[in-house]
């Protein structure tokens, strides 16, 4: 009777003990598909596009201030406007279906991403192709060309942020 009693008691200490963890706040992370249809966390996804765009940024700034030498330094630039170029291809595939606010994760992507997938696709485009005129001046050592391309890099950026992000307060 004593053994049945102990196992009747560390079940009940054991569903106890499942049941406060469950209270602790342990939900199950929001999931979504990839483009092939894979399941994919959306804080994961969340996770890569905010890398993906800070690789974007800092090859940005190492192409400036590269720019801004005067000998400047067109290998990096050129190494920079193809990192931009590749990541720049990569930022469709960083925003599925569900990985916006309805998620319940943090995000700073707007609904418009979603519901205008056009402007949006045109948005990134742009973004790649002001990337190739970007490495295209820098292989032809035409830095006055180079600097428009990063003028427009710059405004494919900010017209992204002023349509598709967040307004940081």
């Amino acid at each position: 009777m004593a053994s049945k009693t102990l196992v009747t008691t560390t079940l009940a200490a054991f569903a106890f003990a499942a049941a406060l963890t469950g209270c602790k706040g342990s939900e199950p992370s929001a999931t979504t598909t990839d483009a092939s249809g894979a399941p994919v966390k959306v804080a994961d996804t969340i996770e890569a596009r905010e890398a993906n765009f800070k690789a974007i940024a800092k090859a940005n700034k190492a192409a400036k201030e590269a720019l801004e030498d005067s000998a400047p330094d067109f290998a990096a630039v050129s190494a920079s406007a193809t990192s931009i170029q590749t990541d720049a291809g990569k930022i469709l595939g960083l925003f599925p279906k569900g990985s916006g606010k309805e998620s319940g994760e943090k995000t700073e992507a707007l609904p418009a991403i979603w519901e205008k997938p056009a402007e949006f696709t045109a948005a990134a485009d742009k973004l790649a192709t002001a990337a190739g005129k970007l490495k295209a001046a820098a292989d032809a050592k035409d830095a006055a060309a180079a600097k428009l391309a990063m003028g427009e890099i710059g405004g494919a950026c900010k017209g992204c942020h002023e349509n598709f992000r967040e307004k940081k307060q």
